[in-house]
């Protein structure tokens, strides 16, 4: 992979691209940015690389690095495994409740409920691949 991408660093260098605007989008892709952010910082009045230079380069480093949306998702399972342990900590606690207190029981279950819901309102998406921070 690095390969392919210090291939697309040297044909763009040797297209007359800045080494220095280069490895801006390089590093931005490694990181995930969005391929419009960069896009647009490329295309500035500071950076002033043309915009279907900037463009195709993107593309080829996206596609070398493993697409614009590779790192979508990260969050949407983050957010998942947080809520899921607090489901499995509130249902603990909820049935603990259970033959002592009816008002603790019924605060409990509530936030269990809504913690389902937020589980499933983040996985599914996830799992979908839609999910966008």
């Amino acid at each position: 992979m690095k390969i392919k991408l210090e291939e697309i660093k040297e044909k763009y260098i040797s297209l007359g691209v800045p080494e220095k605007n280069v490895e801006y989008a390089l590093n931005a892709v490694k990181s995930g940015t969005k391929k419009d952010f960069i896009l647009k910082n490329l295309t500035s009045d500071i950076r002033k690389v043309e915009a279907t230079t900037a463009n195709s380069m993107l593309d080829e480093m996206f596609a070398a690095n493993g697409g614009e949306f590779k790192y979508e998702n990260r969050g949407g399972y983050l957010y998942s495994i947080f809520y899921l342990i607090a489901i499995v900590g509130l249902g603990i606690v909820t049935f603990y409740f259970s033959k002592e207190n009816r008002s603790m029981q019924f605060k409990f279950g509530s936030a269990l409920i809504l913690f389902i819901v937020l589980f499933f309102r983040t996985f599914i998406p996830t799992i979908r691949g839609r999910f966008r921070e």
